[in-house]
């Protein structure tokens, strides 16, 4: 008696694991990928997804689109065109669909979603009510939301970080060996050190070769906040109104600043043969060779480039600048787009037949313990490490743990795959992309500041410290056709400018012709492209 009551007791606990397994809903989930080499196979095998899975009781159905920028847009194009869509698309939409979001939802493809977040998303719903600074931007002027993305609360350094990763950086040997102890603030501080680096021979070779500023890569566009300006539509910081960067007197100042600078050889002719500015690779051949004094750089430098540098120069070390001020000591940043949301956005497409399941599992992601899936990946010890099959790679390790005081660390054994399974471009399998491909989370800041190289780190807190006044929100998405309904010249506006702009600086044509400028560029309709800018942005602080 008692073998058939144990035998039933077994039968009746595998029908319900059983059932366990039958209950779990399924969706269909279309990702921008990259390299080919890794990303179609590793996403079933995520750890910190299949946590996910597990927790909405939902199973993914993955389609990872892998292969070079032009081959994934068609393929991206070519799904849309079919008509036929997967449950969950997430990609880059507002730049590579006309119209971005927006368009999709006018032209039939993916659904409103409050009904849904009111219904089926109770942790995502009290994010945006707690926080209705971040619901704003993720509306559009009807007060639809129609996309998931990562969202940045932006309220403490280590949040701006991952925001913030460019910026001026230079020789930190070079400013030592010419005798220069503080790193510039201003532009006479900038002169001074330009102007050091071309004539005292900071590479020791013995020849004037340097070159103080390589302003490769639209370098030079990183000073134009301290004339209260950036490139492109911006807000004044002093009117509050929208205006247009090379649209203004104050570009006239920061052009004539530039032109000295060129002029005395503090510059490299950055333009090519065909008029465009020089590229990254220009830039990097002269950093690599010991030629550059400073530059537009990226945090990762000294991992990515340094390393070079001293092969030729063994005493050769970066340094990051901070944002140079303006007259009135003010500290502004341009060129980063901050805002609370990421560029990688996830609709729900109107061919979803379980809405509530796809609702579900997105809203998981938006939890702590999502977040925490998709950034820093498994807890040491968790039991999903040892339960299933698809998780045998881990050996049962997860990727990191939680100290006494609440503070994350990665695992030796995260660190180790580190090295097995990153390419070189993007981040490793165990938790891969969670921070490339960009999962909807909220925050998780913590995981770039634990676990990048502390000068990485310091780069970023240093130019995450400026003011992002100046930029024109990145939550407001101005399309291509907008602009040129109010600029039909758009693309000769921007030939002119850029065209302009090498001249201006290079002494060809000279700045008393500034007036002229800006008169061809209003005929060209600059003030109306203006307006247009002005009107979206009165309708975004409406919201």
């Amino acid at each position: 008696m008692k073998k058939i009551v144990a035998l039933l007791l077994v039968l009746a606990m595998l029908l319900a694991m059983g059932s366990m397994a039958l209950a779990a809903d399924k969706v269909t989930y279309y990702v921008r990928g990259g390299t080919a080499e890794y990303e179609p196979y590793i996403y079933p095998g995520l750890v910190g997804l299949l946590k996910i899975q597990e927790m909405a009781d939902v199973e993914i159905d993955w389609t990872v689109v892998c292969g070079n920028g032009d081959e994934i847009h068609a393929q991206y194009l070519s799904m849309l065109s079919s008509g036929k869509y997967p449950d969950i698309i997430q990609w880059q939409h507002n730049n590579d669909y006309v119209g971005g979001v927006s368009q999709l939802y006018n032209d039939g493809i993916i659904i409103e979603l409050n009904d849904v977040i009111d219904k089926y998303m109770p942790n995502y719903k009290a994010l945006l009510e707690a926080h209705p600074e971040v619901a704003k931007t993720l509306k559009d002027d009807e007060g639809r939301y129609l996309y998931f993305t990562v969202i940045n609360p932006l309220s403490t350094p280590d949040e701006k970080v991952a925001a913030t990763w460019w910026g001026l950086q230079g020789r930190k040997d070079w400013m030592e060996n010419v005798g220069i102890e503080e790193l510039p603030t201003t532009i006479d501080g900038w002169y001074e050190m330009l102007v050091a680096f071309r004539d005292l021979d900071p590479n020791g070779n013995g020849e004037q070769d340097e070159i103080p500023f390589d302003a490769g890569q639209n370098g030079l566009v990183y000073f134009m906040p301290a004339y209260d300006i950036v490139n492109g539509a911006y807000i004044n910081p002093d009117t509050g109104k929208v205006g247009f960067g090379e649209y203004t007197q104050n570009y006239k100042e920061y052009l004539e600043t530039m032109n000295k600078w060129y002029s005395e050889g503090l510059i490299k002719d950055i333009w090519l043969e065909d008029g465009s500015i020089a590229t990254a690779t220009e830039k990097d051949s002269d950093i690599y060779a010991d030629l550059a004094g400073s530059w537009m750089g990226l945090s990762n430098y000294w991992e990515q480039r340094l390393p070079q540098v001293l092969e030729k120069n063994p005493n050769a070390d970066f340094v990051s600048y901070p944002w140079v001020e303006d007259a009135q000591g003010r500290v502004y940043a341009c060129d980063y787009n901050i805002g609370y949301g990421d560029r990688y956005t996830a609709c729900i497409s109107v061919d979803c037949k379980n809405v509530e399941a796809a609702a579900r599992l997105i809203d998981a992601m938006y939890t702590e313990e999502g977040t925490n899936c998709t950034t820093w990946g498994i807890v040491d010890g968790d039991p999903i490490l040892t339960s299933r099959e698809d998780t045998a790679w881990t050996q049962g390790n997860g990727t990191y743990t939680v100290d006494e005081n609440g503070v994350k660390h990665e695992t030796e054994w995260a660190n180790k795959m580190t090295e097995n399974f990153y390419d070189g471009a993007f981040a490793n399998k165990y938790r891969y992309a969670m921070s490339h491909v960009s999962f909807p989370r909220w925050g998780a800041g913590d995981y770039l500041a634990a676990t990048r190289e502390q000068r990485y780190v310091d780069s970023c807190k240093l130019w995450a410290s400026a003011d992002n006044g100046l930029e024109y929100p990145a939550a407001i998405v101005l399309s291509v056709d907008a602009q040129k309904a109010a600029a039909p010249q758009l693309d000769d506006i921007n030939s002119y400018i850029a065209e302009m702009t090498k001249k201006f600086i290079s002494g060809d044509e000279p700045l008393t012709n500034f007036d002229n400028y800006l008169d061809q560029l209003q005929k060209m309709g600059m003030e109306d492209l203006i307006a247009a800018y002005q009107a979206a942005y009165d309708s975004f602080m409406a919201r």
